[in-house]
């Protein structure tokens, strides 16, 4: 079930409004931006997660033989996987790897933000 007429011509007008009222957030909602898509990266999530571990491993082994450096060196390891596993990247998934899933994801990029819009909405309609 599509949006009608008077309900499309309400999404362009809030669109338009945002647009205007502030450009920068609407450019990070728009759909279909590679360049504003922030993702988080397996790669950094898994390295940050080792990390982290390492970090807890030095810091607890600094604790038990009573070396206060090696606590703080194994504390700033582990901040630093803590960081790296929380980092968001902007680059784009790869075509082989990245983000499964739908292959209507390089149409989606073409369309606008009602259009965008309406077909999520569709999609999640036909799955209930």
């Amino acid at each position: 079930m599509g949006l009608s007429d008077r309900e499309k011509e309400a999404f362009a007008e809030i669109e338009s409004q945002l647009i205007s009222d502030d450009p920068k957030f609407a450019s990070q909602m728009q759909m279909g931006k590679k360049d504003s898509a922030r993702r988080f990266s397996t790669r950094n999530i898994v390295l940050g997660v080792l990390m982290a571990t390492a970090g807890i491993a030095v810091l607890l082994t600094g604790v038990t033989i009573d070396a206060i450096w090696l606590g703080i060196v194994g504390f700033i390891i582990m901040g630093g996987g803590i960081y790296l596993a929380s980092k968001r990247t902007t680059k784009p998934p790869s075509k082989s790897g990245g983000r499964g899933g739908s292959a209507s994801n390089s149409s989606t990029s073409n369309q606008s933000f009602i259009e965008g819009l309406e077909s999520r909405w569709d999609e999640r309609r036909r799955h209930q």
